[in-house]
């Protein structure tokens, strides 16, 4: 035992040191304090963040519409999309091209926040602009599926959330948000599903007043996830209405975040003037009808 005692005490030395280190650093750590445990968003930081990531940038892009229905016929649109928030308020120009009916066709949406965002569309045609009503926001945008809902800007303000949760999307894991619209609509509430990674929009289910199950679905899919500064958006985003039978696909075939665009382009007179946008053609050029 006399021959075991300055064993021991080199064993302490050496030892002793290195578990008080080790210690130490699972101090610094936080592995033993939950006060230091990750710190979990809360709902409102999720969907606000979301929202952030998904609407409130100035857009440039070049879209392609295909509508599918059961009978498997396929409607194609292709369209130029500018968006730019002026004063805090989304402005929306759309462009039809193509071949299709739609051809020539414009539409300029203006957010309010105190009322029914305001919509003109410019019917080549007739040559004249007409008023739309976007109270009903459900309403079919101009005989596609896609709704004018669809297309709207979400603001947690027009909002209330009713609850949160946590599940995955392809195997990925994501927050789930409920929101519960406080104007009308042709949802009564949603859930957004957001990658817990980077806050992108993965896929949302919309609800009738009382449903257990969502009437449609929209998903944008991890693999057409594009990145730019401070946002990471989908290529493809699909609608899938299952109460029509019906799927529209969103295809952006070229985007641009945060690009420079003239106030001026979404007026009325913008409207009026028939000017062309730039890239179905002239990828740049500005030029008249």
């Amino acid at each position: 035992m006399m021959h075991r005692a300055p064993l021991l005490m080199l064993m302490l030395l050496l030892t002793g040191p290195r578990a008080h280190a080790a210690e130490d650093a699972i101090a610094r750590s936080g592995a033993w304090s939950e006060d230091a445990l990750p710190v979990q968003p809360s709902a409102r930081q999720v969907i606000e963040r979301a929202f952030q990531n998904f609407y409130h940038f100035d857009e440039h892009s070049q879209i392609e519409f295909d509508v599918r229905s059961r009978g498997g016929a396929v409607l194609h649109y292709e369209t130029e999309m500018m968006r730019k928030f002026i004063d805090g308020r989304a402005h929306q120009l759309f462009y039809f091209e193509g071949d299709s009916d739609m051809r020539g066709r414009r539409v300029l949406r203006i957010e309010r926040t105190d009322r029914a965002d305001d919509a003109f569309v410019y019917l080549p045609q007739l040559r004249r602009i007409r008023r739309n009503v976007m109270a009903q926001r459900a309403d079919k945008l101009m005989g596609m599926e896609v709704t004018l809902e669809d297309l709207e800007i979400q603001r947690l303000e027009k909002s209330e959330i009713l609850g949160s949760s946590f599940s995955n999307v392809a195997g990925e894991p994501a927050h789930i948000v409920t929101l519960r619209r406080l104007f009308g609509g042709a949802y009564d509430r949603a859930d957004f599903f957001i990658a817990s990674s980077d806050y992108a929009m993965l896929e949302v289910r919309f609800y009738r007043s009382g449903a257990l199950e969502p009437f449609k679905v929209t998903e944008m899919r991890r693999e057409t996830m594009q990145h730019y500064a401070g946002h990471v958006l989908p290529s493809r985003i699909d609608f899938i209405d299952r109460e029509q039978g019906t799927e529209t696909t969103l295809l952006f075939t070229h985007r641009e975040v945060d690009p420079e665009l003239r106030n001026d382009r979404f007026t009325t007179l913008a409207l009026e003037k028939r000017q062309r946008l730039s890239w179905m053609r002239t990828h740049g050029a500005e030029a008249e009808d």
